[in-house]
């Protein structure tokens, strides 16, 4: 919790980062155009099989072992070679335990992505929401070209402007009607588990996905790990836009 006196200028900082998005992406509020995030934690060999039938989402999580691993996996060398070659961008996993782990193993993660796998930028998971934890994510900001913040709900704004894209919901389609409203759609996402293929694509026509989403009949304790059969009209009904 901040002191007293640092209130006033918390606020005022959250004014002025509302207004600085809203004013650079006016448009994209009024209608975010929806694209596929997925967290594909899968073996190299479905990532490759995705690659060559097509079904590439525009943002593929690619996560070899709790992260980068220890050494560098040939397999998942030549899966992500495939997806990008394929259109895709590829994104590495890196847990960050919710600002508690230290940022030593967070940025040597996202080196070892960058030079063993050649990835577009990175997914930082298990990510805090608190605004006490934010300096945490500002010292990784400029480690990476591309950041996925993922705190899984909405989280002080200033996560935002940290961000590339935050994941302001992941949970259960059960859930899914209670999520929070996000308040810049054009830089959110969402992940659901446990939809059917009619809940996924009437809640994708329902118009309101936010710039990212992926649902997945996937169930706990490993949803992620489950492509669904209907990835293909998913991914159609999502547009596509890059």
């Amino acid at each position: 919790m901040r002191r007293a006196g640092f209130i006033a200028s918390a606020a005022a900082g959250t004014i002025l980062l509302a207004s600085a998005l809203s004013s650079s992406r006016g448009a994209d509020r009024r209608a975010p155009c929806a694209a596929s995030l997925l967290p594909a934690y899968l073996y190299s060999e479905e990532i490759e099989r995705l690659a060559r039938r097509g079904a590439l989402p525009q943002l593929l999580v690619v996560n070899p072992a709790s992260g980068p691993g220890s050494a560098p996996d040939q397999g998942y060398r030549r899966a992500i070679a495939e997806a990008r070659s394929g259109g895709a961008r590829a994104i590495g996993y890196v847990p960050t335990g919710w600002a508690a782990r230290p940022l030593g193993a967070v940025e040597a993660d996202i080196d070892r992505y960058r030079e063993w796998y050649g990835v577009d930028g990175v997914f930082l998971d298990e990510a805090a929401a608190s605004e006490s934890a934010l300096p945490y994510y500002r010292a990784l900001r400029d480690r990476a070209s591309f950041i996925v913040l993922n705190p899984g709900v909405v989280p002080a704004l200033g996560y935002f402007g940290v961000a590339d894209v935050v994941v302001t919901f992941e949970g259960s389609y059960g859930a899914y009607h209670t999520r929070e409203h996000d308040p810049f759609p054009e830089r959110s996402a969402h992940l659901v588990y446990g939809a059917s293929r009619e809940q996924a694509l009437a809640a994708i026509a329902r118009g309101h996905a936010p710039r990212y989403a992926y649902f997945t009949s996937g169930a706990l304790p490993h949803p992620w790990g489950t492509v669904p059969d209907y990835l293909a009209p998913e991914l159609a009904a999502l547009g596509g836009c890059a």
